[in-house]
């Protein structure tokens, strides 16, 4: 046997290369993705008005590993942005998405999955502004005060229709009006802990979880419907008192909420700061910020101005 040994190591020295080449180029299938038609949703090549719903359903499914990300960007004017970014381990998934048509002439829309082996699927479609889209009205509001949670006589709930503030048991009753709430506590911003005034609202957790359920607003988790506002929590987001004050429709209001910096409540609130938002049903506008107290049994005082 000994003068076979070379041989034998011979070749298994040519073979166990080319087992990890077969490795290295194994391939595998990416995901499949589609945009599904239906009731209410939009269509490549359509043309939507300024401020309308573009609203599109999306169907993918795993291949030879689960889908663990799926993004969506909107490229405009020569930029791309980010319109979502979301981690997963999903077999597959079908869902409808809702933003809105901003000012830019012509969009085009790219949804992209992958998967855990890094394949990736997306489709594209492109979106026009309606050229006959006119900035529409604005309600204002010039002083509106509510009271922190620990405030027993200002209500904490502000109903923008029917223009009302309400404590618990009146917020109760119309628990699909209640766009905004506040509450007061500290925060940490970069090791420092700062008074923070914090607008939010009722669907501020869809897990009712978190300090607004445990501590401040605990009989929210009781609410059958929790309205959820978006804030934009960019430091600088472009309003300026006089564009503010010159705002007679909803043009500043569209331009100025960046869905990309839409998040759940809106933190450190003192006077003088603008924060653009978005409701749950789509209408945006911009809180200004008059007065703010520092202690829990305080309140805060705005002017809003906000989509008809």
């Amino acid at each position: 046997m000994k003068k076979y040994l070379p041989v034998i190591v011979m070749v298994a020295g040519f073979l166990i290369p080319a087992l990890y080449s077969c490795k290295d180029d194994e391939t595998h299938n990416p995901p499949v993705i589609n945009m599904i038609a239906d009731s209410g949703t939009i269509s490549d090549g359509d043309t939507v008005a300024v401020g309308y719903p573009v609203r599109f359903r999306i169907s993918a499914t795993a291949a030879d590993g689960n889908i663990t990300n799926l993004t969506i960007k909107k490229v405009a004017d020569g930029k791309t942005k980010t319109m979502l970014d979301s981690g997963m381990n999903s077999e597959g998934f079908d869902q409808t998405f809702t933003f809105y048509q901003g000012v830019e002439p012509e969009a085009e829309w790219v949804v992209s999955v992958m998967d855990r082996n890094r394949q990736q699927a997306s489709i594209s479609f492109t979106i026009y502004k309606d050229p006959l889209s006119t900035f529409g009205g604005i309600r204002e509001w010039s002083a509106i005060r509510l009271g922190y949670q620990g405030n027993q006589t200002l209500g904490h709930f502000f109903l923008p229709d029917p223009d009302k503030i309400y404590l618990e048991d009146s917020a109760g009753m119309f628990q699909d009006k209640v766009d905004f709430l506040v509450y007061f506590n500290y925060r940490d911003d970069n090791g420092i802990m700062k008074p923070s005034p914090t607008f939010s609202s009722p669907g501020e957790e869809p897990s009712c979880t978190g300090e607004l359920y445990a501590e401040y607003y605990p009989f929210l988790c009781n609410w059958t419907t929790r309205n959820y506002t978006k804030y934009d929590i960019r430091a600088v987001n472009g309003v300026t008192a006089e564009m503010y004050d010159a705002a007679h429709n909803d043009s500043l209001l569209i331009v100025s909420y960046d869905d990309v910096w839409g998040k759940k409540k809106y933190k450190w609130a003192m006077p003088g700061t603008f924060i653009p938002f978005q409701t749950a049903t789509g209408k945006k506008g911009i809180i200004r910020v008059i007065e703010a107290d520092t202690t829990e049994t305080g309140s805060i005082l705005f002017s809003m101005k906000m989509q008809l």
